[in-house]
């Protein structure tokens, strides 16, 4: 009898742990995507209409169905004090063991660096749909543009909440090179003029940039981490119309979409494989390299 009882205990010990194992392994995600930046005349010298709120509609139930707990902002919601919202609460929510998943789809742009941590003089930023294109003094100095040194201190602090058994990956479906100009049969994301407040020229270095893969040093204490980057840093990011629907959408998120309806986003980073196959043998993509960095 006392060894029954010492075996259930036993079990039942196992058993809470197990499922707070478990409940501890959360996945998360924030999509974000802006199609809308107000641009209805298609001015040059403002941020033109993309797809990106199109890929989150597509993302989005996907994400739902893998069983993700998802914030998404499309369009108006996605200002800079909103996405930074986000992801503090994000940052806060994560625990232990979490799979979490961040997802960019909108412009992107080279904006001069200022604090002299680049060797090419230039951040990278993502620009939220109240962000101006060009520096004007006591105007806009680019406070609302999304700095890589930014998302990094976020990227960081979740890889410390989430630990060693946890996975962050996170995608960028914009461009930050690239040109603003659209036609019926050509949408891209990004430009290729440079922010700047002392009026430096934008000029990418591609002999530089000829590898597609790239690691991460890991870090004690922290998640693994993977970035997956629709294109190298002086590609042209294009959109893809989907020929059942004639609906456009970034060419990253599409092939993401693709690849969820068969296979699941896990720990694994098999799927990212998928992706990038995906991409790879799609014609219209044939002048654009998706980049995958990693600290596995």
């Amino acid at each position: 009898m006392r060894n029954l009882v010492k075996l259930f205990t036993v079990m039942s010990l196992t058993l809470f742990i197990g499922g707070q194992t478990m409940q501890a392994q959360t996945k998360r995600a924030l999509l974000v995507g802006i199609s809308d930046y107000g641009n209805v005349n298609e001015d040059p010298n403002k941020w033109s209409n993309i797809s990106g709120a199109n890929d989150i509609k597509l993302l989005k139930p996907l994400f739902s169905q893998q069983g993700f707990k998802i914030t998404s902002l499309v369009d108006a919601e996605a200002t800079y004090s909103s996405i930074i919202r986000s992801l503090d609460k994000l940052t806060k929510s994560c625990k232990k063991g979490d799979l979490v998943y961040v997802h960019f789809s909108m412009h992107g742009q080279p904006i001069e660096d200022l604090n002299g941590d680049e060797e090419d003089g230039w951040d990278e930023a993502l620009i939220p749909v109240d962000a101006q294109m060009r520096f004007e003094e006591g105007v806009y100095e680019g406070k609302k543009h999304l700095l890589d040194d930014t998302l990094e201190e976020y990227f960081n602090d979740i890889r410390s909440k989430i630990g060693t058994k946890g996975q962050l990956y996170v995608v960028l479906d914009a461009c930050h090179s690239g040109t603003a100009s659209r036609g019926d049969d050509e949408h891209v994301r990004g430009v290729r003029e440079g922010f700047t407040r002392s009026g430096k020229l934008y000029m990418p270095d591609r002999t530089q940039e000829t590898n597609d893969y790239f690691h991460i040093p890991s870090q004690p204490g922290r998640s693994p981490v993977t970035f997956i980057e629709a294109c190298r840093s002086y590609q042209q990011n294009k959109e893809v119309r989907d020929r059942s629907t004639g609906t456009w959408y970034g060419s990253l998120s599409y092939y993401i979409a693709q690849t969820m309806q068969n296979i699941k986003i896990d720990k694994t980073n098999k799927w990212i494989e998928n992706v990038k196959s995906g991409m790879t043998n799609d014609r219209r993509l044939r002048k654009q390299n998706m980049v995958i960095e990693t600290s596995k």
